[in-house]
């Protein structure tokens, strides 16, 4: 269930279909039921008007008569549908008949499974002369011997199967006409009911942006126990960066001075393990600033709602690294450098920034280009980058140089930690490595490459934010 919205209008769509087809079946089934009833009464009333007359006859001794109308005019429109007939039993000769057969008589097809309730009888189903179908009325009745007479009186079918048919047309427009409106409120119900949601999306939304320190607003009983909880989490999280701030701070404060005693007193010491013993402490002064930096960037990557302008810092960069290094010219190029936020932390882009472009003045001969650009422009494809996080925007910082450039070996080993391939330039060869990790934490994308400048060109992905 990927959208709670779309798991709810097609359950609804197809429970709304199939109430709109039952219900339109039970309303055509009902009326076509109610509408042969009031047919078969029309029948039965004719019926026995019919006998009624020819009884007052037969018991009467007179010579019988053809009856009338019977009140009902259709028995006298030819070819109607609408006949009666009487005659003998024996033989089933034809004495009386409407004057709407015309002369003719009407066929007996099928016998109907409804009997007739209103004395002995039975419903067929027949064929009159014009061969349209007819529901027929049958009783049997004997007023003394050899005088038992077949009464039989016809309805037009097709008039009661047109009705039917009508209704149901009717029946399913205003079945579907239902279930449209019954769609469409609970399109909008599941809407209005889903609203909140919405509204804590884009609050957790500040928070992760920095724009708010917790998640506002009250929500429906459903879901604010998990607004409760993850104000908790928020907070929760806060003190714990706060405190392993504070703690790595007072851990490096507490081995610098001891490290540095040592390496004085060893210094001016006249042993022979003496600069054995300041490589020793080199070596641990620099596992101890590798994991030190490694925990500072986890706590620091950790981090909600950290938001970053790029360009003050690009700007101040370059002006930085123009004045340690006077004869390199530091350029910054890109047109939207104005409207690009990173994702994380300003000491954390600053310190990748600053080893990049100080790291690149080192090697420069006259130039140094900084450029920025809104998107992905690293070598391993957006995809890549994207499958490893659930950000969807990036922002590529390229810092190129005029320099002798690397080969693809070099490259190599300039990135491993603490190895430096020119020892006549100042540094501790960690700068390349410490941009790498902090590249990695951030879930983005540290490369080097030839420059077109001649030099080395650094390419840096990271996540970018965007209203």
């Amino acid at each position: 269930m990927k959208s709670i919205t779309r798991f709810l209008v097609v359950n609804i769509s197809v429970w709304a279909l199939l109430a709109a087809l039952g219900v339109g079946v039970f309303l055509t089934s009902l009326f076509r039921s109610a509408a042969e009833d009031s047919f078969d009464e029309q029948l039965d009333i004719v019926l026995k008007v019919l006998v009624g007359d020819l009884a007052t006859q037969l018991f009467s001794s007179e010579e019988l008569s053809k009856p009338g109308n019977l009140g009902q005019p259709r028995f006298e429109l030819p070819l109607s549908g609408w006949y009666w007939t009487v005659s003998k039993v024996k033989g089933d000769e034809l004495l009386f008949a409407s004057l709407s057969l015309g002369g003719e008589n009407f066929s007996i097809e099928t016998e109907s499974a409804k009997q007739y309730t209103g004395g002995i009888g039975r419903y067929l189903l027949g064929l009159g002369p014009d061969h349209k179908k007819i529901r027929i009325l049958e009783r049997q009745i004997s007023f003394g011997p050899d005088q038992s007479y077949y009464f039989r009186v016809t309805g037009n079918a097709e008039e009661l199967n047109a009705q039917v048919i009508q209704f149901q047309n009717r029946a399913w427009l205003l079945m579907a006409l239902f279930g449209a409106i019954l769609l469409i409120v609970s399109l909008l119900l599941v809407r209005s009911a889903l609203k909140p949601l919405g509204v804590l999306q884009k609050r957790v939304r500040d928070v992760a942006n920095g724009n708010s320190q917790t998640i506002e607003g009250d929500y429906p009983v459903e879901v604010a126990g998990l607004v409760e909880e993850a104000n908790v989490l928020i907070a929760s999280n806060q003190e714990t960066l706060e405190r392993a701030r504070t703690q790595l701070g007072n851990l490096a404060h507490a081995l610098k001075t001891p490290l540095s005693v040592i390496t004085n007193e060893v210094r001016s010491s006249d042993s022979d393990n003496a600069a054995l013993l300041v490589q020793q402490v080199a070596v641990m002064r620099d596992q101890i600033q590798l994991y030190l930096d490694r925990a500072r960037f986890a706590a620091r990557h950790n981090t909600i709602g950290t938001v970053t302008d790029v360009s003050p810092i690009l700007q101040k960069m370059a002006s930085v690294m123009g004045k340690i290094h006077p004869g390199i010219d530091v350029a910054l190029l890109g047109d939207e450098v104005n409207q690009i936020s990173f994702r994380g932390e300003a000491q954390d882009l600053e310190e990748m920034i600053g080893n990049l472009v100080d790291n690149a003045c080192k090697w420069a001969k006259t130039k140094v280009v900084i450029s920025l650009y809104p998107k992905h422009f690293g070598q391993r494809g957006e995809t890549a980058i994207r499958a490893k996080s659930v950000t969807r925007n990036w922002l590529t910082i390229i810092v190129e140089d005029d320099g002798l450039g690397l080969s693809d070996e070099e490259i190599g080993i300039a990135l491993k930690r603490g190895r430096r391939l020119d020892e006549s330039k100042p540094g501790s060869g960690l700068g390349l490595s410490i941009v790498s990790e902090l590249s990695s934490l951030y879930q983005g994308e540290f490369t080097l490459t030839r420059s077109e400048l001649g030099g080395l060109q650094a390419t840096l992905v990271l996540p970018a934010y965007k209203e």
